[in-house]
């Protein structure tokens, strides 16, 4: 999303574009220290955990204390994991450059060129929570992480036995529906793993949007289900000085009043935006008359001929902004065989799910869990894939077994 929002900088300094968050000694961050991790706000917001965790379900309220918030360390000193305050650093510096909010920038730069409409939320609107998976807790996979030594490229607010403690009580929390509703990016997407797997699909060609999937192996078809439900009102009373006919169906001018104001009534936005088709769309994939498959002309997410060494943060242009030997680039979690050598970039979540790619090879993976555990299910299905295709897998997969998960130093539980 940083990169779809062409007025932003990776050099410039976020007190700038957010003239809010220059308190505390934050004057100094640029963009690319949020984006590599190494703003020194790690630990910024570790303290919802302890207090009211329903806080963090107010975005405005957040954005505002992480503007207040003061950094551990200087600017571009120390990568560690910004495990929470990542989406909010981000949220904020995208919103003020763009002057829009962060669901309006999400369903511009992904869901609708994506077409994966219904099925990627960060923040659900009312009428989807029947889709929705409950999170359940592997209590396995949470006994063995007691034994897991420290991680130094994690936060003291985030270190595994932390982690434990907080996955006790993550899933009642994040199947409440109140936080299914708000926006928190850096903890409560929703989304299916074909969506997940579309994504990096198109990054792994530097943003080409990729064909539309096969009907026939997935069903229902990716983007067919209502991204924003129209859902039933009220049977409503019949106003002072109208006839029943006009109370119950409204005076064209009512209608037009209603239809301009329905999306912010269940406080959700809806984009008007001719570019992309709407869900009652023609599909984006049709035959001709000798059978074979149309596909619309060939559209970007990006214009960057360089959007690979950007997000890895290598090269000459793009180098200096990232860790040399880090474990992110810019905006991605960086992807190394067993010798070190760059794979690709993607990003595992704390539970097991995951998504990433590798541009040489033009190959993108998503796996989703709503039974949160520390990886042992998802290397498994990692394994297999990687084995039938003959692919590298990344060190971070390279585990087979529960107790090599216990004994192995250098490679970590999931949680990242």
């Amino acid at each position: 999303m940083f990169f779809y929002c062409r007025k932003l900088k990776l050099d410039d300094n976020v007190v700038n574009i957010w003239p809010e968050f220059g308190t505390n000694g934050k004057d100094r961050i640029k963009v690319n220290h949020v984006l590599n991790h190494t703003s020194g706000l790690h630990n910024a917001m570790a303290n919802l955990n302890g207090g009211n965790p329903l806080l963090l379900c107010d975005w405005k309220a957040c954005l505002e204390q992480i503007a207040l918030a003061e950094p551990e360390t200087e600017p571009g000193q120390e990568q560690l994991y910004h495990y929470l305050s990542y989406g909010w650093l981000c949220g904020g510096i995208i919103e003020n450059a763009s002057r829009k909010t962060f669901q309006e920038i999400l369903e511009e730069a992904i869901v609708k060129p994506l077409n994966v409409q219904g099925e990627l939320y960060v923040g659900i609107p009312p009428g989807v929570e029947s889709r929705l998976a409950s999170l359940t807790l592997d209590t396995n996979d949470l006994s063995k992480l007691a034994q897991t030594t420290n991680r130094p490229d994690l936060p003291s607010t985030f270190q595994p036995e932390r982690v434990g403690e907080m996955l006790t009580t993550i899933p009642a929390l994040f199947n409440m529906l109140i936080t299914r509703r708000a926006i928190i990016p850096a903890a409560n997407g929703h989304c299916s793993a074909r969506a997940l797997a579309r994504y990096y699909a198109a990054l792994v060609d530097g943003g080409i949007i990729p064909p539309p999937h096969s009907s026939s192996s997935s069903q229902p078809p990716l983007g067919s289900h209502p991204h924003i439900p129209k859902l039933g009102r009220k049977k409503p009373s019949k106003p002072k000085g109208k006839k029943w006919s006009e109370a119950l169906v409204g005076t064209s001018s009512d209608r037009k009043q209603n239809d301009n104001h329905s999306s912010e009534d269940v406080g959700y936005t809806k984009l008007a935006d001719d570019n992309y088709p709407s869900d009652d769309d023609v599909p984006a994939e049709s035959a001709n008359s000798h059978g074979k498959l149309l596909v619309k002309e060939e559209t970007r997410m990006y214009s960057n001929p360089r959007i690979h060494e950007a997000f890895l943060g290598v090269g000459e242009e793009y180098g200096q902004l990232a860790k040399e030997n880090g474990a992110f680039g810019l905006g991605f979690r960086r992807l190394r065989s067993k010798d070190g050598t760059f794979l690709g970039f993607g990003h595992s979540g704390m539970g097991g799910s995951t998504g990433f790619c590798y541009p040489k090879d033009r190959f993108a993976i998503a796996v989703t869990v709503n039974k949160m555990s520390f990886g042992y299910a998802t290397r498994r299905i990692m394994q297999l894939v990687f084995s039938e295709l003959n692919l590298p897998l990344p060190v971070e997969f390279s585990l087979a077994t529960p107790g090599e998960i216990e004994s192995s130093i250098g490679t970590p539980p999931l949680i990242n």
